[in-house]
């Protein structure tokens, strides 16, 4: 019996991780195109409809769940990329204007 529990406990982290693999369309998936979609397109400022119709959810639901998943608001993951990136332009020595 201690065997058999052994390994019910020992196959239990197997499942989990095989349940932790993302499906298109996961809750993952979602916020990983959503950041994706930020990162690449940060100087266009995707609005958050734009975003969510991008990656298929709605605008509530993408505000949550990026939330949850990212710990920040898309909103404020845009504006986070965006001055990082005007943070390496000044760094680099670059005009900003001419970029």
């Amino acid at each position: 019996m201690n065997a058999q529990m052994t390994m019910n406990t020992q196959m239990k982290p197997i499942a989990i991780l095989e349940n932790d693999i993302t499906p298109e369309g996961s809750d993952y998936d979602v916020v990983r195109r959503a950041i994706e979609k930020i990162s690449l397109d940060y100087r266009d400022q995707p609005s958050l409809e734009v975003l969510a119709e991008e990656v298929g959810e709605t605008p509530t639901g993408l505000q949550k769940l990026f939330t949850r998943w990212a710990g920040l608001s898309p909103k404020a993951f845009l504006q986070a990329v965006t001055l990082d990136h005007a943070r390496r332009l000044l760094d680099s020595g670059m005009p900003l204007l001419e970029t």
